[in-house]
């Protein structure tokens, strides 16, 4: 093969389509933090700040070199985040990586149903979704008599603002109480309290399925064709 030959065949894979080159970042990211939980409000305390999960193994994929590092994340409050399909441009941001964001675009309502927010007295596996007026997005769970978790699930699309490329995520938010079972949460909360709690969240993001647009197939004919000029004039040195 001659250098000609070579120099080509790297000016064609130049050529490629930038996307080919995206800094998207997929696998799996585990974070934690504290919220405050009001009726309402999901505040995410102190200064909306996370802090995403060390050593490297506690994440996955690209997410492995971002531990130990922090982000932002928004509040989210009824209204005008109420469940069912939002958009919420960097809901979450990374201070390691600030061309990364997370857009929100569905909060999940709960599933558990409002029938066992009344039950009494409290026991271990109880389950609740409560109305404060609206469905809320949590599911509520007593764990014991006196403790209880409240989960709720996210989705959306993290976006690349240097290649313009996105990926599709969804996460799910857990908040233990160690302290409360989920009807004295639920008394306090509809009496105006806030109760902050520590939260953990993960999030499984994957790679968008896409079509090339058109400038990128006339990237690669070109590329292509690059090789084919190539091949040609090689073979008329062999003839020469």
């Amino acid at each position: 093969m001659t250098k000609s030959f070579l120099v080509l065949s790297l000016a064609a894979m130049v050529s490629a389509p930038f996307a080919a080159r995206a800094s998207l970042i997929t696998g799996v990211l585990n974070i934690t933090g504290t919220a405050n939980v009001s009726q309402g409000v999901i505040a995410f305390v102190p200064s909306n700040q996370f802090t995403i999960n060390a050593p490297a193994s506690s994440q996955g994929g690209g997410f492995m070199a971002l531990a130990g590092t922090s982000g932002t994340i928004q509040n989210l409050t009824d209204p005008p985040d109420t469940t069912g399909p939002l958009n919420v441009p960097n809901f979450i941001t990374f201070a390691a990586a600030p061309n990364i964001s997370f857009t929100l675009t569905f909060l999940s309502p709960g599933i558990d149903g409002a029938a066992g927010c009344t039950a009494s007295p409290a026991a271990a596996g109880q389950v609740c979704t409560p109305n404060l007026p609206d469905q809320s997005p949590f599911n509520l769970q007593n764990t014991s008599t006196s403790t209880s978790t409240a989960s709720f699930q996210i989705s959306g699309i993290e976006h690349d603002s240097l290649t313009n490329t996105n990926a599709n995520f969804i996460g799910t938010f857990s908040e233990p109480f160690d302290t409360m079972n989920f009807q004295q949460i639920l008394a306090a909360v509809q009496a105006g309290g806030t109760l902050t709690t520590p939260f953990s969240a993960q999030f499984s993001v994957t790679p968008q399925v896409t079509t090339p647009e058109p400038n990128t197939w006339l990237e690669l004919m070109l590329g292509f064709a690059m090789v084919g000029i190539g091949v040609v004039y090689r073979r008329k040195l062999r003839r020469a």
